[in-house]
């Protein structure tokens, strides 16, 4: 019989990814109860329960409370015992620096793909992701990390609304095989449809945690059914056009993506060979940090 996940703690990690996404603010058990749709009653067990292991700790006056210490042993403790996030990680800032760019990392969580980190050497101003923010496995987000795997594509694919055109799902298809192919995938601005940092921004401004569930479950459908996701621009050298992102796939040493790199675009319109060069650099840096992870192995 399959064994279902503890409810509390499904909801302590709940608000721990809450708190994380506001790292210097602080929150009252009410605003959190809120935030993450359960009783305040409930909300308040949980947090007295992360509090005594140093997860979360209650400030006076107010009882408001914010992330503990015994959060940054856990992270020191991740990157040593995983190195391909950290590996990640470095190639992402050498590779920002190097672009004068906005680079991020981002991971499987279960049904979501999250922000890991984020190396931002870009010009100031513009909307960036934020650790800790998430958006859904579902088409068109996150096909650089399930391309590689035929089970996780069709379970990619299996998760789009049912509604969705069968010609888009074979876009999608496609759009997967080309991926696998090239090592890396493209997506460019179309019409008034949000970029990924945009997206991130205007669920960040949402007044409360439901509020940017609707926002995030609007967007999500918006881009289902557009031709959002453009992983093969076919353009003639003389037509620009806005690239939203490229990701590539950071590899363990058995082969499996467990995290992708990802650049975003610049303010400004690219030719097709200027985002495929991009996309080169930003596949390169991602089989070093593949490289580097597994101790200098190549999977085959």
């Amino acid at each position: 019989m399959p064994i279902n996940p503890s409810p509390a703690v499904l909801r302590a990690g709940q608000l721990l990814w809450l708190m994380a996404r506001h790292p210097s603010e602080s929150y009252s058990v009410s605003e959190l109860a809120r935030a993450v749709d359960i009783p305040r009653a409930t909300c308040d067990s949980i947090l007295q329960a992360l509090a005594e292991h140093g997860l979360v700790v209650r400030r006076e006056p107010g009882l408001r409370y914010e992330l503990g210490a015994f959060c940054i042993a856990l992270g020191d403790v991740t990157r040593v015992s995983n190195p391909t996030l950290s590996a990640a990680s470095r190639e992402a800032e050498e590779l920002a620096q190097k672009l004068g760019a906005c680079v991020a990392v981002s991971a499987r969580a279960g049904t979501q793909t999250r922000v890991m980190s984020v190396s931002d050497w870009g010009p100031p101003l513009g909307m960036r992701p934020r650790p800790g923010q998430s958006m859904p496995l579902v088409p068109p987000f996150g096909a650089v990390l399930v391309a590689w795997s035929e089970a996780d594509s069709a379970a990619w694919l299996a998760r789009a609304d049912d509604a969705v055109a069968s010609g888009q799902t074979r876009a999608w298809e496609q759009a997967l095989q080309t991926i696998r192919a090239r090592g890396y995938s493209i997506t460019v601005a179309r019409g008034n449809i949000p970029d990924f940092a945009t997206a991130f921004s205007l669920m960040e401004s949402a007044p409360d945690m439901g509020a940017a569930r609707r926002q995030q479950e609007e967007l999500v459908d918006l881009m289902q059914h557009t031709e959002y996701l453009v992983l093969v621009p076919e353009l003639d050298d003389g037509v620009s056009v806005r690239m939203t992102q490229v990701s590539a796939p950071v590899l363990d040493v058995a082969g499996r993506v467990v995290a992708a790199l990802m650049l975003l675009g610049p303010n400004y319109d690219l030719t097709s060979r200027e985002m495929h060069a991009l996309g080169r650099q930003v596949a390169e840096a991602a089989q070093r940090a593949s490289k580097a992870a597994s101790g200098g192995a190549t999977s085959s």
